[in-house]
């Protein structure tokens, strides 16, 4: 008997012939194990929730994760209750796989648990920093509706913008916050944050606005970018600013008896450069939030990871590294200059900042304190650095509450005299 060879003409056949003969030797996945859309989506989220709960405690390790990271944090208390709750539909639509059913619920629970963290710690930050400030009104507190609604405001605070020029004809921009009715207010110079290389006068304006509703005419000021503009440059646009401050303080209502300046992160740095250097106008308070404190240590002493690039930032600031400018780097830090006198300086930090490292405040903290310069630090132990972008988030409520009551103690506000 002859056997047929086949020729390409048989191709198909063969093919229908094998996938007869798959399915008939392969078992049947029953229906009801298959995985529905439904559950697919109960997956994906409990996914995206335990990757974002975990951001809470993993380092953001590049710059891009930075917001993910700070978001997180801030607004764990929201995180808890979504994974939580997620654990319905996935209990409900992953009934009929139930390993990964519980897989994912173990999951969602433990999430929670870790992000519950920054909230139990809340309170004891809080009441550990109204100690120190001498405040007998009570520590602040956390409110959801605050995270939800923002930091509460007046709707009488009104904006005056002012534009002016740097020495070398730059255009800048100057913003004053302050109620309608005509008094004279204590003053707070408020300065933006950026790597001294960006940022504008209306970053956290919604800080700026809740400070001014308290009865402080807020001026929150701008100053020249690096690298185009090299250190001194950003101290002498922030002296410019107090000058013009002094020069139009009878007709904008500023008491210059009572004046503090506030500044976050390289904000901070200029914050405390303008108030402890040489020459400078006599301060009432100072007020750094997450700010270099010693350039040089900067530099050396890496945070790991180093999502921002430290050293490539001080070299665009300084116009190089500690080796060849390091007179400069000196004079940039704010380190440099503590001694006896300096204004009363509240210092607030992240003990999981890794572009500013917190041991670098604390050694902030601890050499204002042996020079007896009355001093405030306030640790925010889950909080990364500018972990007040997130407004009205756990630490941006806890800041702005010490802020305030640090504020208030130190230029005592009382009594505001008729403006004239």
């Amino acid at each position: 008997m002859y056997q047929r060879v086949a020729t390409p003409g048989d191709a198909p056949q063969i093919r229908r012939s094998l996938h007869a003969a798959w399915y008939m030797t392969s078992p049947e996945v029953p229906p009801k194990e298959r995985i529905s859309i439904g559950a697919w989506l109960a997956v994906v989220g409990a996914a995206v929730f335990v990757a974002l709960s975990l951001m809470v405690v993993v380092p953001p390790f590049t710059i891009a994760l930075l917001p993910l990271a700070i978001g997180s944090a801030e607004m764990s208390p929201f995180l808890v209750l979504l994974d939580l709750l997620w654990c319905l539909p996935v209990n409900r639509l992953l009934r009929a796989h139930s390993p990964l059913r519980w897989t994912f619920i173990v999951l969602l629970v433990a999430s929670a648990c870790i992000a519950v963290r920054p909230l139990t710690q809340f309170n004891r930050v809080a009441a550990a920093a109204s100690a120190q400030i001498g405040n007998d009104a009570g520590p602040p507190q956390f409110s959801l509706l605050t995270a939800l609604r923002g930091l509460p405001t007046n709707a009488d605070v009104v904006e005056r913008t002012t534009e002016y020029a740097a020495p070398d004809g730059t255009r800048l921009t100057m913003r004053l916050y302050t109620l309608r009715d005509r008094v004279v207010r204590p003053v707070i110079i408020v300065i933006y944050g950026g790597a001294w290389r960006g940022g504008n006068a209306s970053q956290s304006e919604n800080v700026s606005k809740a400070l001014a509703s308290r009865g402080f005419a807020v001026a929150a000021i701008d100053y020249r970018h690096a690298p185009r503009a090299q250190f001194p440059a950003q101290l002498d646009d922030v002296n410019l600013s107090i000058g013009m401050l002094r020069d139009s303080a009878a007709a904008w209502g500023l008491d210059l008896e009572r004046m503090a300046v506030l500044g976050r992160s390289s904000g901070g740095h200029l914050a405390e450069l303008s108030a402890y250097a040489p020459n400078r106008y006599p301060l009432k308070a100072v007020v750094a939030i997450y700010a270099p404190h010693d350039l040089v240590q900067g530099y050396v002493d890496l945070p790991s990871p180093d999502p921002i690039g430290v050293r490539n930032v001080l070299r665009g600031f300084i116009g190089g590294t500690p080796d060849d400018r390091l007179r400069a780097y000196r004079a940039a830090s704010p380190s440099t200059f503590v001694m006896p006198g300096l204004p009363p300086t509240l210092l607030i930090f992240g003990g999981r900042d890794h572009i500013v490292k917190p041991e670098f405040n604390r050694g902030a903290a601890a050499a204002l304190r042996a020079a007896r310069v009355p001093v405030v630090s306030v640790e925010i132990p889950w909080a990364e650095h500018g972990f007040d972008m997130a407004p009205a988030g756990l630490g941006s409520q806890l800041a702005f509450g010490v802020i305030a009551e640090f504020l208030d103690h130190e230029l005592k506000r009382k009594i505001f005299a008729p403006r004239k």
